[in-house]
């Protein structure tokens, strides 16, 4: 089992920050797991998005919880779950996000060293895609 986490103050607000983490087919974009995800474009709790990981494994993605301070979601390749947290907390103009995820499985075990900095890696692109937003008056 890999078990990472990490965090990281953004420089815009909670809403924009999760808008982008509710936006399911747009993961791919910036979450270096994906290669691909298709399903509805809103985000619904329960819904398997079907995804293309890295390696070009199927699988899904899925919303578990959504609230204003915390998204839950899993997704599951052949030999892999992955169980991850995103938790928004505003701080002053900006938000402070930490990331969390389990992975399990015997895909897991093989990847663990290369998952050292997966944590650090989404935020990093989160932000860069938030502060875009900011920047271009898109919310």
């Amino acid at each position: 089992m890999n078990t990472r986490s990490s965090h990281i103050l953004i420089q815009a607000p909670p809403a924009v920050i999760r808008q982008i983490l509710l936006e399911p087919t747009q993961l791919a974009d910036w979450n270096p797991a994906f290669l691909g995800i298709k399903g509805p474009v809103q985000a619904i709790v329960g819904e398997h998005y079907p995804i293309v990981t890295r390696g070009g494994l199927s699988g899904h993605w899925e919303y578990r919880r959504i609230t204003d301070e915390v998204m839950e979601g899993r997704w599951a390749v052949p030999g892999l779950t992955e169980d991850n947290v995103w938790q928004l907390e505003p701080y002053g103009s900006g938000t402070h996000v930490t990331h969390s995820f389990q992975q399990r499985g015997p895909l897991a075990a093989v990847l663990r060293s290369a998952t050292a900095n997966v944590a650090d890696l989404r935020l990093d692109r989160l932000s860069q895609r938030a502060t875009a937003r900011v920047l271009a008056g898109v919310s």
